[in-house]
């Protein structure tokens, strides 16, 4: 080994020795004589930016139940409520009375319906999507009860219809809940009673 390759040999060994000591966190040790250190301060550490609020808080929620209503909520309710009433207005006075009812609006107005289902505060939503299975499920049964060959619906169709009719009611009760909700607790309402008939 010549003499610069025996210089170079330690050399690379302290360097070594100072690196492996600097990412151990071992920068305090004083340098052997002849290698500059360079010392470098740790680092502070950065706060972590302030986390964001939660969409569950009451303004955000009243924020987003508010877009919700303004963007499309609103008219979505007011078709559902219309539909709805005009169906219950249509249900016959004895149980076994055979009546033609319409449900391609409602079945419409639950379309748009199901698309509005985000509203940000959860009583209103929990309310307004019962609403829709409810109305759902009770318009499908009464569209099930309706007799195929017949002007009269027999017992089971009458008693079918009859089940229709009370989750139908429930619908009824719950998009109500739904409008209360919106109502009560923020301020929101149409401009005219949509339960009101003419």
């Amino acid at each position: 080994m010549n003499g610069s390759e025996r210089l170079r040999v330690p050399l690379l060994v302290v360097v070594s020795a100072v690196l492996l000591a600097g990412c151990a966190g071992a920068a305090s040790e004083p340098a052997p004589p002849g290698v500059t250190q360079t010392v470098r301060p740790t680092p502070t550490p950065t706060p972590s930016p302030t986390p964001s609020p939660t969409p569950s808080t009451a303004a955000e929620i009243a924020e987003g139940v508010t877009h919700w209503y303004e963007y499309g909520g609103e008219t979505a309710m007011v078709s559902l409520i219309n539909e709805a009433a005009e169906v219950q207005a249509g249900r016959p006075d004895e149980q076994l009375a055979l009546v033609v009812l319409d449900f391609e609006d409602l079945m419409s107005a639950l379309d748009t319906a199901r698309l509005f289902g985000s509203i940000p505060d959860p009583e209103a939503r929990t309310a307004w999507s019962l609403a829709v299975e409810q109305l759902d499920d009770g318009a499908g049964e009464l569209l099930d009860s309706a007799p195929e060959n017949s002007l009269f619906q027999s017992p089971a169709e009458a008693g079918q219809a009859w089940r229709g009719w009370h989750t139908f009611d429930e619908g009824i009760k719950s998009l109500k809940a739904a409008e209360a909700r919106l109502r009560d607790a923020f301020g929101l309402e149409p401009s005219s009673d949509p339960w009101a008939h003419p």
